[in-house]
């Protein structure tokens, strides 16, 4: 079955680099917490950066340390540094081991990405060779809290019989997850924290995109694909 990924087009016409997301701001507080500490020489890379919305609001949060974004789509990153000048751009792939060397990063950010891949070990793997000793990584969005792994495919219905299959929406178990990473030695411990909307999202033109319902007095989130969108950010800790 032929798929294609379409979806990171749109990062082309929305701007949120003055009008960061909810769940930057929950990532943001989990991954620097508190406390403020100024060490110039920590590098941040962002895999799967985009147009550098999320490294924008990291660095007026923090502008003592040093981002850096890595993305594959050479039209997202000549937009990222138009926007964000001031920060590095590369292209590479969160796939390719051989993108960094070993030990590179103090820490690493990969955000609505492996939901794209069939196999998510990968690019999480390579995350954690590129990340220094003591360092941290941390992933965010579908983790299922089900034993349960699930692949997507999906086409619009005005494509039905002509149109490719898109993928973006992948549901990697966390028991799957938690099993592969109990085997890496370099690991310390890792965490599942779910993150809540704290306001409602209306549909959009495009079902793709998501919104919010109600259930039991909590906002879970939702798209026309009908699945329960568990936002995840997985943090992972190296010794």
């Amino acid at each position: 079955m032929k798929t294609v990924r379409t979806h990171d087009k749109i990062y082309l016409f929305e701007s949120r680099h003055n009008k960061p997301k909810e769940y930057f701001k929950f990532i943001e507080k989990k991954a620097f917490g508190k406390k403020k500490y100024f060490n110039n020489k920590e590098i941040i890379c962002d895999f799967g950066c985009a147009t550098g919305e999320f490294l924008s609001f990291l660095k007026k949060k923090h502008p003592e340390k040093n981002f850096m974004g890595a993305d594959v789509r050479s039209d997202l990153l000549k937009r990222a540094k138009k926007v964000v000048p001031n920060l590095t751009f590369l292209k590479k792939s969160v796939l390719n081991t051989k993108a960094f060397h070993k030990n590179k990063f103090d820490k690493c950010f990969l955000l609505g990405v492996h939901p794209i891949f069939d196999d998510f070990e990968k690019c999480f793997s390579n995350l954690i060779m590129w990340t220094k000793p003591k360092g941290k990584i941390f992933i965010y969005d579908l983790f299922n809290p089900y034993p349960i792994d699930v692949l997507i495919k999906f086409r619009f219905s005005k494509d039905y019989k002509k149109g490719p299959y898109k993928k973006n929406w992948n549901i990697f178990s966390q028991e799957s997850v938690s099993r592969f990473l109990k085997k890496n030695k370099s690991i310390k411990n890792f965490k599942f924290e779910e993150f809540e909307m704290p306001f409602d999202l209306k549909p959009q033109k495009d079902p793709a995109r998501s919104w919010t319902i109600k259930s039991n007095k909590k906002r879970l989130t939702t798209n026309g694909l009908s699945i329960i969108q568990r936002q995840i950010l997985l943090s992972i800790y190296l010794k």
